[in-house]
């Protein structure tokens, strides 16, 4: 028996999912930023627009989806698993 108290399993997987989901999110922020940049660079072509839309529609729906799944994180966190027996 541990004198700590039984070892938070639930809560280390949600650690190591917010943290991936972070990551994934960085890198698809990334890659709109990228899209973005490229598009100003080429301002002087036919529809450069194109990629900062596409950029921008990246970044904003990648950071509806981190702050739902911040959310969704935060509120299992909160759950506890004790079942209240009368």
């Amino acid at each position: 028996m541990n004198a700590l108290g039984p070892l938070p399993l639930k809560n280390i997987g949600l650690y190591i999912l917010l943290i991936f989901g972070s990551l994934i999110s960085a890198y698809i922020s990334f890659v709109g930023l990228i899209s973005i940049w490229v598009g100003l660079r080429h301002s002087q072509q036919d529809g450069f627009w194109m990629p900062i839309m596409v950029g921008a529609l990246f970044i904003i729906i990648i950071a509806l989806f981190f702050a739902r799944l911040t959310n969704f994180i935060r509120n299992q966190m909160k759950e506890k698993d004790i079942i209240e027996v009368p």
